[in-house]
């Protein structure tokens, strides 16, 4: 068993080979270095990441610490609301197998820089059952959502389900419905004051919307290779499903509804994916951030350690072979 021991616990040897396994997928994008076009996105994502697109190396260097940022997170939050039974580096694991197996998704976008921002916003969220009504947690979690869309205007798609994970883990007040749209409230009112009053160009802010917003990109066909691995995910994922489904009737409240407000994130991601992004690869983020718990939670079991272990070496074996085909 050396996936499941390296792995599973929180050691040196946990953080070397995620290292090693993060350099491993970006190593085929650093030696080619194909040139990527630069995205017309929000402005602050142009003010900060618009220029290392033009220059390969820099570019692909950024989104592998980009991603390995967010594993850091996944880990830390594990970690602090005790997702798992104990110190674990499998939901960075998960996470980076699932959302960077292609080579279209190992550069800088607005969802991967959006993607820390949308984190950061549930994991405050996660706090709300220690907290009373109308406290101002809600309000600065739509905060971050608000910063995020500064990069990636999209995430506006995520608003309904920050009401739906408050409303899973305790009872909502109308002013905490209100907050988040309040804070967009706000972003819409600066960017518009921005364009018309101080670059006197009302129509470019409904420009930057409509552009930010639109419906773009289609179904690209990939090797089948792709198509295997990533079925064999969603394969797992369903075995999950009717795992968690018995153990969560035996879990603390609190851990049960992290749970569910985790699963209602994944089928969000997988809805935004299809129908907002359009297929986009560097979508998958928002897939993946809620899969690496729900799948962790599972490799956790304490029985079947051969069966977890075969299923990891699949994984692994049917990504090397993503990487060599695509």
């Amino acid at each position: 068993m050396i996936l499941l021991r390296i792995f599973k616990d929180n050691r040196v040897t946990g953080i070397a080979a995620l290292f090693l396994l993060s350099l491993g997928l970006f190593m085929k994008s650093f030696i080619q270095l194909g040139e990527v076009s630069g995205e017309r996105a929000m402005p602050l994502y142009n003010l900060f990441f618009g220029s290392v697109h033009t220059v390969p190396f820099l570019d692909r260097f950024i989104a592998l610490i980009l991603f390995l940022i967010l594993g850091y997170m996944l880990i830390r939050i594990g970690v602090r609301y005790v997702l798992l039974d104990f110190r674990s580096y499998m939901p960075a694991l998960f996470f980076l197998l699932f959302s960077v197996a292609l080579p279209s998704t190992q550069h800088v976008t607005p969802a991967v820089v959006g993607s820390i921002f949308y984190l950061l916003c549930f994991s405050m969220l996660f706090d709300v059952h220690d907290k009373r009504p109308d406290t101002f947690t809600i309000f600065n979690a739509g905060l971050l959502l608000v910063l995020g869309s500064m990069f990636y205007l999209k995430l506006i798609w995520f608003l309904p389900l920050i009401w739906i994970s408050l409303a899973t883990m305790r009872s909502v007040t109308w002013r905490e419905i209100l907050y988040p749209v309040i804070a967009y409230l706000m972003l819409g009112l600066f960017l518009f004051t921005w364009y018309w009053a101080i670059m006197d160009d009302a129509a470019g802010f409904w420009e930057l919307v409509g552009r930010n917003l639109a419906f773009e990109g289609s179904l690209q066909s990939h090797h089948y290779s792709v198509y295997i691995y990533y079925g064999f995910f969603l394969a797992l994922v369903a075995l999950v499903s009717l795992y968690m489904t018995k153990r969560l009737r035996v879990r603390k409240t609190v851990i049960k509804n992290l749970y569910l407000v985790l699963f209602y994130m994944f089928i969000a991601g997988i809805l935004f994916f299809l129908f907002i992004a359009r297929f986009d690869p560097s979508s998958l983020v928002f897939v993946a951030l809620p899969l690496s718990f729900i799948l962790s939670d599972y490799f956790h079991r304490k029985r079947n350690h051969w069966l977890h272990e075969l299923a990891l070496w699949i994984l692994v074996g049917l990504l090397v072979f993503v990487q060599w085909m695509v």
